[in-house]
Parts: structure tokens; C-alpha cells; sequence
């Protein structure tokens, strides 16, 4: 089921939910198939949005892994043509995201076990997706329609597509940059604008991202200071999605953070670089740690995550399944980490 705009709605689409006026009415009942004369009259009624059922498209029965493999090929292809001086391929970088909307608007947490993990010499093009993933959960989360998901994703997977334009040698320079390499890479925002804005086919809100990805909620961000709901609202999510996920990847210069002690950096923060209203849904939608993932206690024991969103997202219930001198428990027991505070994940195992 997805939720399609008046505009977005199109003869031999089927209901998937009855529709009913202010009154009681029903104008037209779930499973109906849409003709284009009951669109004007829909329209009659002033009707923001219908449910219909889904489209089976390409990646529908392709697994998470298989999907998730080839988006990061795809972008990683995308990005190595554009630092080759061509343009960007947008007919299959589209079918590949629209292949991560489609799994996610069926199950939110489908992707959640793949993000986060990656290695350095891959971390731009992982980033980008993984920074997709969270975008479109946040984006389906705030009830967008499924062509707004599908433009964040989109802006989302290309917000670092100027990064192709820095030197290499900055941008994968391991020790702090110096006032003048910051300044270059703070260009990229501007760079990933030009050539998002220059594909044909493209939205121009695919190309703000680019561009505003890095405002802050008070205005110190760059390029061009920004601030509060002047940023749009696309550049508000990725920035919290952007963030989340490059404190929780390894890099060249530091060791990841927890993904709790991402989240918790990032409600920190929230009052200078943070919508915090988009980011209390984009912590309430994200499970921080996956149910099932196996985690290492800071008791020594291990243990299976087994409940893991909203507010148990950052301190979720755990199942111990390893002792801390070694066995595995005979009679695994849960631990509620919200509730014993002097409890902590310091790693995660698989």
C-alpha cells in the first residue's frame, strides 16, 4: 500500500483503502480500479491523498542484500563516472533507489542490519547509501507521498556527489585538515548543486540537498547560512542522516561511535545543527540497534538484541545468550538497558 497525491494518481491504479468524505460518505470503496472521469470527481471533494496498493516493480522480490549491493554499486559507479568528467546515468540510478523505496515502504527496518557496516576504502559510496536508507525511513515516517520519498532518496543517495570534484588527496587525507583544505572541501556542496542541477530529469529539490545538506538549525552552517525552516525540508533530514551515519563509520582518523552514542551526540547537538522535531521522528523510526543483531555487554556478556525502536531505541531490550566467562546461558534472560542504566553495548559482534 502507498499513499499518492491527487496529481500523482492515474487510471488502473486500485484502491487500497475505502474513501470517505468529511460526512460518512463513501465516495469509492478499497479495491476499486481508479478511471480517469472518477479523478475529476475526486477532485470535486478536495481529497489531498488516496491509499493504493503497490506496484510490483523490479526489485520486489529481490533480497535486501541484493538490493543493497546493487544501489552501492550503482552510486559507486555514478560517482567514479562523474570524477571522470562525465554526467550522471539517472535512468538506472533511479530504478536502483526506487528498488531501496519499494523495499522500505513495505517493512522499515528491512535494510537496518547492512547499514553501518563497511570498509574505509568504500566509505564514500556505502555513506551515500546508507544515508538513503535513513532518509527515506524518515521520510516515509513524516507520511510523504511516494514520489516526495522517492525525490529525497534520490537527493539523499547524490548529496555528496561534489565530494567528486575535491581532490582525492583531501579527501582521503588522514591527519586534520588544514583552513584552506577545509575550505576545498566545503565546496563540495557547491559542486554537487551544478552537476545534480545540470542532469536532465532532475528535480531541483534533488539538487538543494546537494547544496544544504550542511546548514545548521542556527544558522552557522555553509554555503549559505541558513537557518530554522528556511532550510528545506529535504536538506533538514539528510543533514541528521548524514551525520548519524559518518559517527558511526570507522575512519582513517578515528574509531566509529556506538550508534547510542551517535544518537545521543546528536540530540546534544540538536539545538545548534538539528530540526528537533525531525530528529525526535528520525530516532523514533530508526532502530539504532536492529532486533536480532548480537551485541558485546560491557559485563563481558553477549547477548541478542530483541526490541529496538522508538524509545527503546538507543538503550533496547537485550537477550543474553553468553555468559561473561565464556558458556552460553542455558536459560537466555532479558535485560531492559533503559532500565538498568549501569549496563552499556560496547560493541556490536554480527
Amino acid at each position: 500500500m502507498r499513499k499518492v497525491s491527487l496529481d500523482e494518481l492515474a487510471p488502473g491504479m486500485k484502491l487500497a483503502k475505502d474513501v470517505i468524505l468529511d460526512d460518512g460518505r463513501f465516495l469509492l470503496l478499497k479495491g476499486f480500479t481508479i478511471k480517469k472521469r472518477y479523478i475529476d470527481k475526486i477532485r470535486l471533494y478536495n481529497i489531498p491523498y488516496l491509499y493504493v496498493e503497490d506496484e510490483i516493480g523490479k526489485y520486489e522480490h529481490f533480497s535486501e542484500e541484493v538490493v543493497y549491493t546493487e544501489t552501492f554499486q550503482t552510486i559507486k559507479n555514478v560517482m567514479e563516472s562523474v570524477r571522470q568528467g562525465d554526467t550522471i546515468h539517472l535512468p538506472v540510478l533511479k530504478e536502483t533507489v526506487d528498488g531501496i523505496v519499494q523495499k522500505i515502504l513495505n517493512d522499515d527496518n528491512v535494510f537496518m542490519k547492512l547499514t553501518g557496516i563497511r570498509d574505509i576504502d568504500n566509505y564514500t559510496y556505502l555513506h551515500s547509501v546508507d544515508v538513503c536508507i535513513y532518509s527515506v525511513i524518515a521520510g516515509k515516517s513524516l507520511n510523504l507521498t511516494d514520489s516526495e520519498v522517492k525525490e529525497l532518496g534520490m537527493g539523499a543517495i547524490l548529496h555528496d556527489i561534489g565530494k567528486c570534484k575535491v581532490p582525492l588527496c583531501i579527501l582521503n587525507k588522514p591527519a586534520r585538515l588544514t583552513k584552506s583544505e577545509y575550505e576545498t572541501i566545503k565546496k563540495h556542496t557547491q559542486y554537487g548543486y551544478e552537476i545534480v542541477l545540470s542532469t536532465p530529469g532532475v528535480n531541483p529539490a534533488v539538487a538543494n540537498i546537494a547544496l544544504h545538506h550542511h546548514e545548521h538549525w542556527n544558522g552557522t552552517g555553509y554555503p549559505s547560512g541558513k537557518s530554522g525552516h528556511k532550510i528545506d525540508l529535504f536538506s533538514r533530514i539528510v543533514a541528521i542522516a548524514d551525520v548519524y551515519d559518518a559517527l558511526t563509520a570507522n575512519r582513517v582518523y578515528r574509531k566509529r561511535f556506538m550508534p547510542h552514542e551517535a544518537a545521543e551526540y546528536i540530540i546534544a547537538n540538536a539545538a545548534q545543527y538539528f530540526d528537533p522535531d525531525l530528529l525526535q521522528v528520525f530516532l523514533d523510526n530508526i532502530a539504532v540497534y536492529p532486533a536480532d543483531i548480537i551485541v558485546l555487554l560491557n559485563t563481558g556478556e553477549i547477548a541478542r538484541v530483541v526490541e529496538a525502536k522508538g524509545e527503546a531505541s538507543i538503550r533496547p531490550k537485550v537477550m543474553v545468550i553468553t555468559r561473561k566467562d565464556g558458556p552460553p546461558v542455558l536459560d537466555p534472560y532479558e535485560i531492559d538497558l533503559t532500565e538498568n542504566p549501569s549496563v552499556n553495548i560496547v560493541d556490536i559482534i554480527s
